[in-house]
């Protein structure tokens, strides 16, 4: 029986010799699966398909995609990118404060690429894309492509960890699912407001594999033999884009090339110009330079590791990470001038020895054992923060794309048992209310019920079905037990999925409508009335939501909108509940935290998809718009007003990110910015009201 992966179609984007070092790997994994691999370059200063002719891969170039039918539409872009950069160069100070020469031939060139990476999904439609980023032109172009047509896209972390939070802006900005090493970077980039339930931690595709295969092949032999360096201790000193000041490290340079028993690498990164390499060889004195090794992108980053003893470095960067991971000791510089100081530093995490030139110099001339300078239970741990687990990344990024092209093409419609279950024999009740009740937090759970007994009085019989634990703390259940009325309860285990225990509950709800409230939601009064005047102004089809706050009277739900990052997020999140936008009775995409509709209406829906998890209200709302064809289908009611108390979040599931961004990829749209434009608002608008709130939370 042939497996899932086999004639699947993965395209999978390449631009330098670095991106293949990850993707590689992958392509692999999925080709011994039988997965039809197609890697793809475009058009750059420096071409991409060197990369892939260096790596040996077989590729297309995106104009292989590209035909004379297409050159009108070409030109006609050609011309708009030519006008909105013109404009920018006139207008945008950001760009106008410095000279900047933009090519033709690169705005033509990105003209074609444009619509050769449209033609290429159209062609060969994958089942998935991978590539390593989505920063570049060509990234955001291929993605766009892949999210209009509803192909899923994976990207890997680049590397780029250690800098300000505000140099991540374009690192945020994805609509992708985005793999990264370990759970340090995925907490960096969600601090700011990158889209945490879409940042999987899965460690290093590529490192177990080099471990393994530079042992098989002995390349530590091989290398130290090429490099004629038996016997010695090798230095590799690895430089940012910008080289540090031959002065700052002289005395390295004069211990490697006076001390027999020393050699020194320099390795230059890969975007260092090589003028700016020329003129930094022309400032070492003559009679050091011809004792120095230099490496610019002649040997693989991990070759060098299995040549040296040391690596030096003197600021953060990928490859120091890398180093330490092959089990090579970490050295950081300290008293040299650097372009940009990171705030991050491997001394700081215990995991690299702090030094100057000449204490370094000092240090390898006294043959010092660097590898016994940093505690080895302090790295292992370091490590697993940083990168998970190397062995097996692979096998778990292919799993994730298994599973995201798996959500992407389900067309399952019912997850609940058929309509003739319900107890069709019982008088029924107006309303059926579904509560899951918390194992702890009885404070809280308490002000929920006495909101829902006190402001539900007068609309109707209602009942209410608990969704119980079957272990719950002594408070809670001393609540439960005091309860009187129309009860039901349905009893959970901690394996439970919430929202097929809400399925169950719908089925057995004797309510003709069925409310579904997230944990210590509290409704204010006259709710149930609010509701049911919307049912009678709108229709029994619809899905209704309400304005949620918190306990400083900000809005935590106003309706959900997509960000720039296409995730959802509330909008008018954080202003004041009297906020105007904010108390407009209209319909959204999606609703959340809490949802009210007809239990029948519910149950033709098919109920809640369970794998989408803390996103089954969002995922219903999209599944009624597609089922009815009503675009209007979820309704806020800003007067049917909800409290949450300040709780903790539950972690994110990431099989539940998998399933809700691999289903509707193709429908998630930044929509933040049109409700706000439609509303007549700025961004100055917003960001004032959001200051004024805030000083009058604070008393200022």
């Amino acid at each position: 029986m042939a497996g899932f992966w086999n004639n699947k179609k993965v395209v999978i984007y390449i631009a330098l010799l670095h991106h293949t070092r990850f993707l590689i790997p992958i392509a692999d994994g999925l080709e011994k699966l039988g997965a039809k691999v197609q890697f793809i370059v475009g058009q750059a200063e420096r071409s991409q398909e060197i990369t892939a002719v260096e790596c040996g891969l077989k590729y297309n170039h995106v104009f292989d995609y590209i035909t004379e039918d297409d050159n009108d539409e070409i030109q006609l872009n050609y011309l708009k990118e030519r006008q909105v950069f013109g404009d920018a160069l006139l207008k945008d100070s950001a760009l106008g404060a410095q000279m900047i020469t933009v090519m033709d031939k690169t705005l033509y060139s990105t003209a074609q690429e444009y619509i050769g990476f449209r033609n290429l999904l159209i062609k060969e439609n994958p089942d998935v894309c991978f590539a390593l980023h989505e920063v570049n032109r060509w990234g955001k172009m291929i993605s766009f492509w892949a999210k209009k047509m509803n192909i899923p896209f994976l990207t890997l972390q680049e590397g780029l960890g250690y800098g300000f939070n505000f140099g991540y802006m374009g690192h945020i900005q994805y609509s992708t699912m985005d793999l990264m090493w370990g759970e340090r970077i995925r907490k960096k980039l969600s601090d700011f407001e990158a889209p945490i339930e879409r940042i999987i931690p899965v460690g290093n595709t590529h490192i177990a594999k080099e471990k393994e295969g530079q042992k098989k092949k002995n390349v530590r032999k091989k290398m130290r033999k090429k490099f004629k360096c038996n016997g010695k201790f090798v230095n590799l000193l690895i430089f940012s884009a910008s080289p540090l000041s031959v002065q700052d490290i002289l005395p390295i340079l004069e211990v490697s090339v006076s001390d027999p028993d020393i050699q020194l690498v320099i390795k230059f990164h890969p975007a260092t110009k090589y003028e700016k390499i020329t003129n930094w060889k022309d400032s070492i004195p003559k009679k050091l330079i011809k004792g120095l090794n230099f490496i610019h992108g002649e040997e693989s980053i991990y070759d060098l590791f299995a040549l040296c003893d040391l690596c030096t470095i003197a600021q953060p960067s990928t490859t120091g990470l890398e180093a330490l991971a092959l089990d090579k000791p970490l050295v950081q510089l300290s008293d040299v001038k650097v372009e940009l100081k990171e705030p991050y530093s491997f001394v700081e995490q215990k995991v690299a020895t702090e030094m100057t030139p000449l204490g370094l110099a000092k240090a390898m001339s006294e043959k010092i054992d660097f590898s016994k300078l940093i505690k080895p239970e302090i790295l292992e741990q370091y490590l697993k923060n940083e990168l998970t687990d190397t062995i097996g990344a692979k096998d778990r990024v292919i799993k994730i794309a298994e599973k995201i092209i798996k959500a992407n093409k389900s067309n399952i419609k019912n997850f609940i048992t058929p309509l003739d279950n319900r107890k069709k024999d019982l008088d029924k009740c107006q309303w059926s209310i579904v509560v899951p009740v918390p194992v702890n937090s009885a404070n809280e759970f308490l002000f929920q019920l006495e909101s829902i007994a006190a402001n539900s009085e007068g609309s109707g019989k209602y009942e209410i079905i608990f969704l119980t634990p079957e272990t719950l703390s002594p408070n809670i259940s001393e609540i439960l037990s005091s309860l009187e009325g129309n009860i039901q309860h349905i009893q959970y285990n901690k394996k439970s999925n919430m929202f097929t225990e809400m399925n169950k509950a719908a089925t057995k709800a004797m309510g003709e409508n069925i409310v579904f409230l997230s944990r210590f939601l509290s409704p204010d009064k006259n709710w149930l009335d609010v509701i049911d005047k919307a049912f009678k102004k709108y229709s029994d089809k619809k899905i209704f939501g309400g304005k949620i706050t918190n306990k400083f009277n900000n809005i935590v739900h106003g309706g959900m909108v997509l960000n720039v990052n296409n995730a959802p997020v509330s909008a008018y999140l954080h202003l004041d509940s009297d906020f105007p936008a904010a108390n407009k009775e209209r319909s959204f995409q999606m609703l959340d935290y809490s949802i009210s509709l007809k239990t029948n209406f519910f149950l033709k829906l098919g109920g809640f998809w369970p794998k989408t998890g803390r996103n089954a209200f969002m995922d219903i709302c999209l599944r009624g718009k597609e089922e009815t064809r009503d675009k209007n289908i979820a309704v806020y009611l800003p007067k049917l007003h909800f409290f949450r108390p300040d709780v903790e979040k539950p972690e994110t599931n990431h099989d539940d990110s998998i399933n809700f961004y691999g289903k509707w990829h193709g429908t998630l749209w930044d929509s933040e910015k049109k409700l706000y434009d439609k509303d007549g608002i700025s961004n100055v608008q917003l960001d004032a009201a959001r200051l004024t709130r805030a000083m009058k939370i604070t008393g200022q």
